[in-house]
């Protein structure tokens, strides 16, 4: 039960943004549209086809109104056909259960005024404003549950959902061993490389450096912090960011590793400071498609979008040091929380949850949004017999959600100095890997 009520919950919040009867923080007027939904990953599914939720409880004064906030990626405002798909499933919801409103609200991704701050804010000052059920950042997931500002979903959720989810879902979706929130959908990058380069998939680091050719991943991160591919690099390695107790640490010899990697990739003209400019793997996918470079870090989403356009590609795990260390992805993803208290807003909360939580919503969801589905049964319906869903799979049974313990700002932005530092042939791999040691424990 709580993991159908997990995920019913953030498909509600990205149907929630977009009802004829929601509102949304910036008042933008939002015309009806009508999404299709189909079997093929290429099509917009089609939300009439998708199961019918009933609610049957409603306050004894009226109707129940149940607000949602959430995030301008996951509602309404979201890019393209997205967007219109979230305000078509939620009025299909309301339509269907004339007992519940939703009432939508935007809020920031992060920082100050964004979903996490308001929660805590919102909860100390003015509790009545806060939402029922609200996405966020599942970075921001550890908080707010250990915070108490959302409620567990163990014994909640619909336990059909709960028991269908991906491992790497519920992974994501966990706080201290207890499923807290679920994931809308699951985002993370691999490598391609092209076959006239390369005429066997790339396993090792060594099988990069033997070529000439270019290698370009976004090396500069987000906000400051270490990028995807390091931190990779760094867990397919066996290097850990804490230790038993808990207590944030950097395994200096799988870091010098990593960033000798670098540094030699730099020497060799495989790699240049350039790949600092970007954060995104798209704002590097031009420099690919034109034969610029013949490896390159790429997102599920953009692989999924230009796959035509790479008939002389192929797609692989991240090269690692040794044949023997698992390729390990960081995950990235929105959760859908649940927030009140209130038992009986809990039922028409969970029910939304469940609804955009179904196998068929979540793979129309995702289908559109070119992401990876978090139910079992939602991932066959759009992998069929694709190799690269199956690859993608493999991928997913040893991917991480990016860390989110408390210290982690600080030891992100510190290994991230130490890759900046030998990209740009401002430290050797030795030199940065002690700075980088000393930094941490100051």
């Amino acid at each position: 039960m709580v993991i159908v009520l997990v995920a019913v919950v953030g498909l509600i919040i990205i149907s929630g943004c977009q009802s004829s009867t929601s509102t949304v923080e910036d008042n933008r007027n939002l015309s009806p549209v009508e999404a299709t939904a189909t079997n093929q990953p290429s099509q917009t599914p089609t939300a009439q086809t998708l199961p019918t939720p009933t609610v049957t409880n409603a306050e004894e004064d009226g109707p129940i109104t149940l607000t949602f906030w959430t995030v301008e990626e996951v509602s309404s405002m979201a890019e393209g056909e997205l967007g219109d798909f979230f305000q078509t499933s939620i009025r299909n919801f309301e339509r269907t259960n004339p007992d519940i409103n939703v009432k939508v609200i935007i809020k920031k991704d992060s920082g100050k005024g964004g979903v996490i701050d308001f929660l805590r804010t919102a909860g100390e000052a003015a509790p009545s404003i806060l939402p029922d059920i609200a996405v966020m950042n599942a970075t921001d997931l550890n908080q707010a549950y250990t915070n108490n500002l959302i409620q567990g979903l163990d014994g909640r959720l619909d336990r059909s959902i709960v028991q269908d989810l991906l491992p790497a879902a519920r992974r994501m979706g966990t706080v201290e061993g207890s499923l807290a929130g679920v994931p809308v959908g699951i985002e993370m990058e691999h490598t391609v490389y092209n076959t006239r380069t390369f005429t066997s998939t790339l396993v090792l680091w060594t099988d990069v450096l033997s070529a000439s050719t270019g290698y370009v991943f976004p090396a500069k991160g987000v906000n400051g912090l270490v990028n995807d591919v390091t931190l990779s690099q760094y867990f397919s390695a066996g290097g850990e960011l804490l230790n038993s107790q808990g207590i944030p640490k950097i395994d200096d010899q799988v870091l010098r590793d990593v960033l000798g990697f670098y540094q030699h990739a730099r020497e060799t003209g495989i790699i240049d400071a350039s790949v600092l400019e970007a954060s995104t793997t798209e704002e590097l996918w031009p420099i690919y498609l034109e034969a610029e470079a013949s490896v390159a870090q790429i997102s599920v989403r953009q692989y999924l979008t230009d796959r035509d356009l790479l008939s002389t590609s192929a797609f692989g795990p991240l090269p690692r040091q040794n044949a023997t260390d698992t390729p390990v992805n960081v995950m990235h993803g929105w959760v859908l929380v649940l927030v009140t208290k209130d038992v009986n807003r809990q039922d028409a909360a969970l029910s939304l949850m469940e609804y955009f939580l179904s196998t068929a919503q979540n793979a129309a969801w995702n289908r559109t949004n070119k992401s990876i589905p978090i139910r079992d049964t939602a991932y066959q319906q759009l992998a069929g017999d694709d190799p690269y869903w199956a690859f993608l799979a493999e991928q997913l049974k040893t991917a991480r959600p990016e860390p989110r313990f408390l210290e982690y700002d600080r030891v992100g932005r510190i290994l991230q100095q130490a890759v900046e530092q030998v990209i740009r042939a401002e430290a050797t791999a030795e030199e940065a890997t002690t700075t980088a040691l000393d930094a941490l424990a100051q």
